[in-house]
């Protein structure tokens, strides 16, 4: 065979079977659908459906982990190639947190709030390590949705995961601006509040009688803790201050029962002791007439203060030294801590806690003019008032609840005593756990600018621990009005007499075998000593007033 049949041969052997395609018409897909059987082969992404795809399971996956990161510091950038910063970060935020539980689950949660909102120095500790941990928790958010986005993003897809991601910041970022602002707020009021302990000392007659902050019990040394109320109506029409409320509070340590005593404010021939600067003008009573009545002790001492410096050196509060001095006297009990709030600030104090649900027992006018009779008798000039209270449960604001507070012009001093103490009850007793949270700035800032007691920071937590207490005891009231106390000569043998025995309730009578009763413990006589303020004798032949105002539950008064 010759060459050129071999070389045809193998041409022909190489030429493929079947139609050639044309120059001008590309070959078919290997993947278009087949126009001879009419059927569909599978159909598979291209490669840029294929990026896309994975670019949104990408961005998926950075929402999830950024969002995990939010709930718990470092748990998304565990799982991201960030895990050696994520690991650590999570542990210390899963400690941090058990040991942030781990108190209130012991103590209680009112306990342990009340024992944090005693120290004041840990507080700003606390805002230090807010700010810190606040700082780091945002910033694993912002590593984490860095650390975990894909490469390739569209403008749209980076913009959403930013803003997603500026939106986590701000859930961690907000909480922890609220909780440094109540940490402020508090803070600013228990340096304004609590003057401290050397107030006490540097007053000549104040007991120093305080809590042992050493002993696991800080007030076992201490049956009874006595607390001066003062309610201060000083103003610009007003000369000097006047105690226009005057309430003693005398809390049992072991059980948290608390007693209040109502002083009147018109008592004439108040007695001051010895020790008192005021014995030395005045002798052993504030006699002088219908003109010196016990509200007035504060401004008379401040008077004496300034014509004769001396008398009262070293006393940083001649006003507040002689109005405890004089109702130590009259009760017969020492007052260890003094609370004084201005009046003025009363009403937005009341606003600042949302109001007050009040009983109203009698028809009382808000606001209006008096008129006073021959007799010195004040009447309401009808017309001028803004409105009446009426009977039955109402809701006051702070304007109200002042004015029902203080409004005696149809009435008298002891029912404005009695509707004082109601008052009080009231905001006490209606305090909301939420509510109070709400507003816990505002009202901590009324508070600090009306409000002080001469009890040292250091001390309250021992503070916190009787506070608890005293949630669980019982709270009586023991008014002296005009059923049990002539306010022109008043008995003080007869009002001491009376606070011993409401600070020592006598059990009822049992028969014995015999049918005889068993004698209870008799009341203070001139053989029994009793615990009196300096100068207070305990010889003077008891007395009983004919009917007298009973120790009785807040509530059955109110």
């Amino acid at each position: 065979m010759s060459n050129d049949n071999q070389g045809d041969g193998a041409a022909r052997r190489r030429r493929r079977p079947g139609p050639q395609p044309s120059r001008r018409e590309p070959a078919r897909n290997q993947w278009d659908d087949s126009e001879d059987d009419g059927r569909s082969a599978t159909v598979h992404p291209t490669r840029a459906e294929r990026l896309a795809a994975q670019t949104n399971k990408g961005v998926g996956r950075a929402y999830g982990l950024t969002a995990l990161g939010t709930v718990l510091p470092g748990a998304g950038l565990v799982l991201t190639r960030r895990r050696l910063i994520g690991v650590p970060l999570l542990i210390l935020a899963l400690g941090s947190g058990l040991a942030a539980l781990y108190y209130p689950f012991r103590n209680g949660a009112f306990r342990s709030a009340l024992d944090l909102a005693a120290r004041p120095d840990l507080l700003r500790t606390l805002g230090i390590v807010m700010i810190v941990g606040g700082v780091i928790w945002i910033a694993s958010i912002v590593l984490t949705a860095l650390t975990a986005r894909p490469r390739r993003m569209s403008p749209g897809q980076r913009g959403g995961l930013t803003l997603f991601t500026g939106l986590m910041c701000l859930v961690i970022a907000a909480p922890t601006a609220v909780g440094l602002r109540y940490i402020d707020a508090h803070t600013d009021a228990v340096d304004d509040i609590f003057t401290g302990a050397a107030d006490r000392r540097d007053s000549p007659s104040s007991p120093s009688v305080g809590p042992d902050l050493e002993h696991p019990d800080p007030w076992a040394n201490v049956p009874r803790v006595n607390v001066l109320l003062l309610g201060s109506d000083a103003g610009d029409n007003r000369d000097g201050v006047r105690t226009d409320s005057m309430m003693i509070a005398s809390i049992d340590t072991v059980t948290g029962d608390m007693v209040l005593f109502g002083i009147p404010r018109n008592l004439q021939n108040v007695p001051i002791p010895t020790n008192s600067p005021l014995y030395k003008a005045y002798g052993p009573a504030y006699d002088c007439g219908s003109e010196c009545l016990m509200n007035g002790i504060w401004t008379a001492a401040v008077d004496l203060h300034e014509e004769n410096p001396g008398w009262f050196a070293g006393d940083p509060n001649p006003g507040q030294t002689a109005t405890r001095q004089v109702l130590s006297t009259i009760i017969g009990q020492p007052i260890h801590y003094t609370v004084i709030i201005d009046l003025a600030g009363f009403e937005a104090l009341v606003d600042a806690m949302g109001g007050v649900d009040i009983d109203v027992q009698e028809r009382l006018p808000i606001g209006g003019k008096t008129w006073t009779d021959a007799e010195g008798h004040s009447h309401l000039i009808e017309g001028t008032e803004s409105g009446w209270f009426e009977l039955g449960p109402q809701h006051l604001d702070g304007y109200e609840a002042l004015w029902y507070s203080r409004s005696r012009v149809t009435t008298d001093d002891f029912s404005r005593m009695r509707r004082q103490r109601c008052v009080v009850a009231a905001l006490v007793d209606q305090v909301n756990p939420l509510t109070l949270l709400q507003r816990y700035p505002a009202i901590v800032a009324v508070a600090g600018d009306n409000l002080t007691a001469d009890i040292d920071p250091s001390e309250l937590p021992a503070w916190a621990e009787l506070t608890e207490r005293v949630q669980g005891g019982t709270m009586k009231s023991l008014p002296f009005t005009s059923k049990n106390t002539n306010t022109a000569d008043p008995d003080f043998t007869a009002i001491r007499r009376e606070v011993w025995l409401a600070l020592r309730p006598q059990p009822e009578p049992t028969l014995e075998a015999g049918g005889e009763e068993t004698p209870t413990t008799a009341a203070p006589s001139a053989e029994t000593p009793t615990t009196e303020a300096p100068g207070v004798s305990t010889d003077a032949p008891e007395t009983t007033t004919e009917e007298t105002d009973e120790l009785a539950e807040i509530g059955a008064v109110c």
